[in-house]
């Protein structure tokens, strides 16, 4: 319910609350706990309560400003994760900007480990970040890289039937060495195939056909070649490893 907070405002929590069964006294203290800005500020408002957990804070704080890193902690006491295995301080992370929602969120957790088989506690910090948002501040930013695409060769099969061979051809180019973009479904016409390969950058299309493979070989063709009478030959399978040599260096 106190998540709502930023949502749905004071009153409306305080009344979820009520309705929970919370004396409303109580629940307004809730609420202005969870507006103290600073940990001393919490600590007053706290009087005797749960200072093992205040004395978590203050230790965190101090040790930030030790590393030297306190200027990017706020203290904000109003952030509730809402997984029930912390067992200490949580937090959020945003941009310094505050355009964005949370990049991540996580906490301390010292039993998640033995719920998965470990026979003694061991105590983990962890967190969830949204890719989504990454995206977002990185080109908010400008700091978003362009990835040159380095495709060597396009595998398709000439139909579903050709398909496991044409895994096969994908695994030994990968095995020596070569960057592989597996055509997964089929199409009907092998322009597609090719006009596919060229928006990845691929040079090479391997062409697995029935024909072909009948004889042992695969059909390559190069993409960067004009000359439609030296821009595609059969090779044999067992020289896939060569594939750097089927056609001259560009």
């Amino acid at each position: 319910v106190v998540d709502k907070l930023d949502k749905i405002g004071d009153d409306a929590v305080v009344e979820e609350l009520v309705n929970l069964g919370v004396p409303e006294a109580t629940a307004r203290t809730i609420i202005q706990i969870m507006g103290a800005k600073s940990v001393q500020e919490l600590e007053t408002l706290s009087g005797e309560a749960d200072k093992e957990g205040l004395n978590e804070l203050k230790e965190l704080f101090s040790q930030a400003e030790s590393y030297g890193f306190a200027d990017f902690l706020i203290f904000d006491a109003s952030v509730v994760r809402g997984l029930a295995y912390y067992t200490g301080v949580v937090f959020e992370c945003f941009d310094r900007s505050g355009e964005l929602r949370a990049i991540c969120g996580g906490g301390r957790y010292d039993r998640l480990l033995s719920l998965y088989g470990s026979k003694q506690e061991i105590p983990c910090v962890g967190f969830g970040f949204g890719d989504c948002v990454i995206m977002e501040l990185l080109e908010m930013k400008k700091q978003l890289p362009t990835l040159d695409q380095e495709t060597d060769f396009v595998v398709a099969a000439f139909s579903k039937d050709m398909l496991p061979n044409a895994m096969k051809v994908a695994a030994d180019l990968r095995k020596a060495g070569a960057v592989v973009d597996m055509q997964c479904e089929p199409k009907k016409k092998v322009g597609q195939t090719f006009d596919y390969a060229n928006r990845v950058g691929a040079r090479f299309v391997a062409l697995v056909a029935p024909d072909e493979w009948s004889k042992n070989e695969v059909r390559i063709k190069d993409l960067r070649t004009e000359d439609k009478e030296a821009n595609q030959k059969d090779v044999s399978l067992s020289s896939l490893s060569e594939w750097r040599t089927f056609f001259p260096a560009l």
